[in-house]
C-alpha cells in the first residue's frame, strides 16, 4: 500500500473540473455539472456541498486544492457579472468547509499560471490556448481529459503532484514524459 499522499485538485465553476490520485499514478478525473441544481445560486451551492461531502468520504484526499480565482477587479474587467463572481467565492467558501468538516489538514489554492507553466512551460497564454495546451500535455502523457474543466484540474493536480514529491516532478516534462 502506497504511503503517498491521495491529492485532490478542483477547477471549481459552474462545471467543475476535478482530478485525484497519488504522485506518480495515473489520475482520475471527473465533471460536476452543477448547473444540474437549476439556476438558483443556493441550489447550485448546495448540490457542490452535496458532492464534495460524498467525494471526500469516498476518496479520502490528504491534501485538497482549487484553482484560485481571478482577484474582483479582473473578474469585474473581464465581464464577469455579480452572480457570478457570487457563485464562484461562495463556492470556495463551500469546498473550504466541507473540507474542513472532513478533517482534511491541508487545503489550498494554486493559480492557474503555476500549473500551466508546470506543464508547458509558459504561464500566460492568449485566450484558450493554455486550455488546449493544458489538454495536449495530459494527452500526451496519456491522461484521458474530456474537457477544459478536468485540463485545468489536471494541471493543478500535477503541480501539486510536484510540489508534493519533487523528485516525480521532471515526469511530466516532454523530453521524459515518453
Amino acid at each position: 500500500m502506497s504511503t503517498a499522499p491521495v491529492i485532490a485538485a478542483f477547477d471549481i465553476a459552474t462545471k467543475t473540473g476535478v482530478c485525484w490520485g497519488r504522485p506518480g499514478a495515473k489520475p482520475f478525473l471527473a465533471t460536476w455539472d452543477l448547473w444540474k441544481a437549476g439556476k438558483f445560486r443556493p441550489a447550485r451551492l448546495s448540490l457542490f456541498w452535496d458532492l464534495l461531502c460524498e467525494f471526500f468520504e469516498s476518496e479520502r484526499p490528504d491534501v485538497v486544492r482549487y484553482e484560485a480565482p481571478m482577484n474582483l477587479a479582473g473578474m469585474g474587467n473581464a465581464g464577469s457579472s455579480e452572480e457570478t463572481i457570487l457563485l464562484l467565492r461562495g463556492a470556495i467558501g463551500v469546498f473550504e468547509a466541507c473540507a474542513f468538516r472532513a478533517a482534511i489538514k491541508d487545503i489550498g489554492s494554486f493559480t492557474v499560471f503555476e500549473a500551466r507553466k508546470h506543464l508547458t512551460d509558459r504561464a500566460k497564454w492568449k485566450s484558450k490556448e493554455g486550455k488546449v495546451a493544458v489538454m495536449r500535455v495530459a494527452t500526451m502523457l496519456g491522461v484521458p481529459v474530456a474537457d477544459e474543466n478536468q485540463g485545468d484540474a489536471f494541471a493543478g493536480w500535477s503541480y501539486c503532484c510536484g510540489l508534493a514529491n519533487p523528485r516525480i516532478a521532471h515526469l511530466v516534462t516532454p523530453l521524459f514524459a515518453q
